[in-house]
């Protein structure tokens, strides 16, 4: 089993010899480029600014056969419902897109207990991906990207990221997958507008999931936090044979259950790197030998307000010591106080215990 993510431009991309497409698993496009010529590819596409790192515009999921014979490992689309997907025997990836519009409360007036559209569009989501893995025997979720419109804005009494967890968790108690150490990694973020958009990895392998020694587990978070809790891990490791995978969750200035540095972004970007620092600690114990390196992997960096990019790249560059390898996205954080949010895959060679 393997999977390989490459950064670059659209142009790049399209440039590449079919051979490398047939490969592709998923794409998340981080530009305005137009990817409509790869329809049979999912992707998911951020429509928000990217405040730098403008060229890397692709985050491209391929299948890696180095491995494995190309005849045993090979990539077919396929969609079910509203998801689109692609898999390659071992691994699974998909997107889905809801218009919360198609859930407004005109039409469920004869429901008892009535829920907001997008709690409702959350729940259909949800219950189509399982759905999905489970008929196609790919049970095992590593990764959730969520994006949703107006995240830390209040309607129906509740805010829209509480209604989100709300669906969520619903879904994964029902299904029978809110067991805490089967929680796959996942980030939540708010863009301008939008749809319900939602991309996950899956696969036949089960992942171990990590949690962060500093911060209490979400799953676990008082009530304060809204009715249900976040239901995410704070990474998940992934290995088969020598090579390990580590799905780190989108990562705040949260120590405990509480925020840290309310309104420095600086600092809370400090904070933030101690913490995806001792999430890696934590998988390289996992792992039995310090393999993972913060330093020597891509980052995604969520900022809610432009005027805090340079703090927030100021803090990154002098915790790597180099050039950052990092693409900065606007973008709106799951609470109103935290104002960057910094997510990673890191990949390494190791034989896990």
């Amino acid at each position: 089993m393997g999977i390989k993510i490459e950064y670059m431009p659209f142009s790049d991309v399209q440039r590449q010899m079919q051979s490398w497409r047939d490969r592709i698993l998923g794409i998340v496009f981080f530009s305005d480029s137009n990817p409509h010529s790869l329809n049979e590819i999912p992707k998911i596409h951020l429509n928000t600014p990217v405040l730098a790192g403008e060229s890397i515009a692709c985050e491209v999921w391929l299948s890696d056969v180095s491995t494995e014979s190309a005849s045993s490992r090979d990539v077919i689309s396929g969609s079910k419902g509203d998801i689109q997907y692609r898999l390659d025997g071992e691994l699974l990836f998909g997107v889905i897109s809801l218009d919360e519009l198609a859930f407004s409360q005109e039409q469920f007036e004869n429901i008892e207990n009535k829920t907001s559209p997008l709690q409702q569009a959350t729940e259909s989501a949800y219950r189509q991906i399982f759905a999905l893995i489970d008929a196609l025997g790919y049970s095992h979720l590593y990764r959730f990207w969520n994006y949703m419109e107006d995240i830390n804005e209040t309607s129906h009494d509740l805010e829209r990221y509480r209604q989100f967890n709300v669906g969520r968790k619903h879904v994964l108690m029902h299904s029978g997958r809110d067991v805490g150490s089967e929680l796959p990694a996942a980030c939540a973020l708010g863009l301008a507008n939008g749809p319900l958009s939602i991309a996950f990895l899956a696969g036949k392998t089960a992942a171990i999931a990590i949690e962060n020694p500093r911060q209490i587990k979400a799953y676990d978070y008082p009530e304060q936090y809204g009715p249900l809790t976040p239901s995410f891990s704070r990474a998940t490791l992934l290995h088969s044979g020598n090579q390990a995978t580590l799905f780190i969750s989108g990562t705040a200035s949260i120590v405990g259950h509480q925020t840290r540095h309310a309104s420095d972004a600086a600092a809370q970007t400090k904070e933030t790197l101690f913490n995806l620092e001792a999430v890696i600690a934590e998988a390289n114990r996992k792992l039995d030998q310090p393999r993972f390196n913060l330093r020597d992997t891509f980052l995604r960096v969520y900022i809610r307000q432009p005027k805090d990019l340079d703090a927030v790249r100021a803090e990154l560059q002098s915790h790597s010591k180099g050039e950052i390898n990092a693409i900065f996205i606007l973008a709106d954080v799951c609470r109103h106080d935290l104002l960057v949010e910094i997510e990673a895959t890191i990949q390494c060679t190791a034989v896990v215990a």
